[in-house]
Order: C-alpha cells, then structure tokens, then sequence
C-alpha cells in the first residue's frame, strides 16, 4: 500500500510539473521587462503624439519624443520643455510581441522600474554625460529591430520603444504586425 501510495504521488507530481513547464515564448515576458516592446508610436516629426501601433509599454510622462519612429539612420530626442536637459542616453535591443494589449502601462511603469544599472547592462548605444534639450542619435552600428530608447532627465528614467528598419522597409508590414 506504501508502495502505491508513493508511486501514485509521483505520477502526480511528474504530470503536474509537465504541465507547468510548458513554455509559451509570448508568455516568457513580464509587463515590466527590460526587453520586452509592446507598441511603438510610428511619428515623422516632433510634433503630436505619434500614432500607437500595439500598445506601447514606454514611460515618457510627456517630457520628451523621439523621432522619426522608424528611424531612417538617426533618432532625434527632444525634451517637451526647453528647461529640461538630457543628461544620459541608452538604447537597448528588445523583443516585439503582440501581448499585454489590454496591460494600462501608466499603472505600472515608473521612472523608478529600472536602475541605471540594469539599462547599462544591457545597453547597445550609450551617450553619457550630455547636457542638451535636443540630441540626435546615429542608428548606423545597430541591426534592424525593435530597440528601447532610455533617456536620463533631469535625474529621471524616460524611455520610448522605437523600430529600426532594414534597408528593405515596408511601412505597411511593420502596421500589419501590430494589427
């Protein structure tokens, strides 16, 4: 009877754990991680907010925008107030997927979610100790791909999503993936 009761328990527990080890890629992320891009704002200029494909998890509280999205080989930061400088920049390679599209990011992100740490660690492209209201970033070293912009303001994290085409580009892919 020990014996049955051991094995029973086993197979329980083998099969239980099967189940949870199942892996869904998509489901790898958390709503907060570093790599993670959810959306993008595709924009040509500065002005306006751009228009959201997905549902984009940046955290920017209006102090600054990045131009264009995509990029064509440079990104521009502009802060939103003339008063604020940039005093630090990153870029990060991430991961695009289409999950989280119900997630309200302004509930959760924050500009105390990452330590400058964590961004530096992971970064691609830094520009460190700047000081200007309006920076323009050269894209030409990175690969085509989804990437986090983090910009240092004022002592703050800000940071945006953006998409960095290749040389064959068709906006209308990069909308039909996010639909």
């Amino acid at each position: 009877m020990k014996n049955i009761t051991i094995l029973l328990a086993f197979i329980i527990l083998v099969s239980c754990s099967n189940d949870d080890n199942k892996t869904n890629t998509e489901n790898n992320f958390s709503e907060t991680d570093i790599n993670l891009v959810t959306g993008i704002n595709i924009r040509n200029s500065e002005n306006g907010n751009g228009t959201p494909l997905g549902n984009p998890n940046i955290y920017k509280n209006d102090t600054f925008t990045a131009f264009p999205n995509p990029p064509i080989g440079v990104l521009t930061l502009q802060t939103n107030n003339l008063k604020n400088t940039i005093s630090n920049i990153w870029v990060t390679p991430a991961n695009a997927k289409k999950i989280y599209q119900e997630t309200d990011f302004n509930e959760i992100l924050s500009s105390s979610l990452y330590t400058e740490n964590q961004i530096d660690s992971n970064a691609t492209l830094k520009l460190l100790n700047q000081s200007s209201s309006s920076l323009s970033i050269n894209l030409e070293s990175l690969q085509p791909g989804y990437y986090k912009v983090f910009v240092e303001l004022d002592g703050k994290l800000y940071w945006d999503n953006f998409y960095k085409a290749g040389d064959i580009f068709e906006i209308d892919d990069l909308i039909t993936y996010w639909e």
